[in-house]
């Protein structure tokens, strides 16, 4: 069994009464994104809910959890729509507002994602590692080292929030991404 089936085996055989909601955590660099997406590819759909869209600037990743915990995922549990303001990157602040609307999954992907203000939201959590120099490795590339400067300061957040709320201990499957 791939990786990919491992994780499609977490979902519901059938209709559910309300969005089921799959966490894709894991530190920066360990493949969240791409695994998302190849959930979102193959379940009909699914919509795939970037954290990185909500977190705000380098410093603020727990803002942007605890955004999308209260506006989005509360939201969607209770059967409405939900809704965040989008972090612009190039611009350095706040940007529109974007609505998500109840779906059948809706993948929740990023760093934070298993953490304690989402965690209540989730029906199933999926945890990927790799060694961090291959992660950090892969988040240069990805990001042409855009945020080289920023790989500490970031990894000191994800390590807070880890602390509060294991995310690799609480997960339903674990998957290691590395290449070795």
């Amino acid at each position: 069994m791939t990786s990919l089936e491992r994780v499609l085996a977490l979902l519901p055989a059938g209709p559910a009464p309300r969005p089921f909601v799959l966490g894709v955590d894991g530190r920066s660099g360990s493949g969240k994104t791409e695994l998302a997406a190849a959930v979102a590819d193959r379940v009909p759909g699914a919509q795939v809910l970037a954290l990185e869209d909500a977190y705000r600037g380098w410093r603020g990743l727990r803002e942007g959890v605890e955004e999308i915990a209260t506006g989005v995922l509360a939201e969607l549990r209770a059967g409405r729509t939900g809704a965040y303001r989008r972090y612009d990157w190039v611009r350095g602040k706040l940007g529109g507002t974007v609505r998500v609307e109840p779906s059948a999954v809706v993948v929740l992907e990023g760093c934070g994602a298993g953490s304690l203000p989402c965690a209540p939201y989730l029906d199933a959590l999926v945890w990927l590692e790799a060694p961090e120099y291959e992660r950090h490795h892969r988040a240069m590339v990805r990001d042409q080292g855009t945020w080289l400067d920023q790989w500490s300061t970031w990894g000191a957040q994800e390590s807070a929030l880890l602390a509060e709320r294991d995310a690799r201990a609480a997960a339903d499957l674990l998957l290691d991404t590395s290449t070795e």
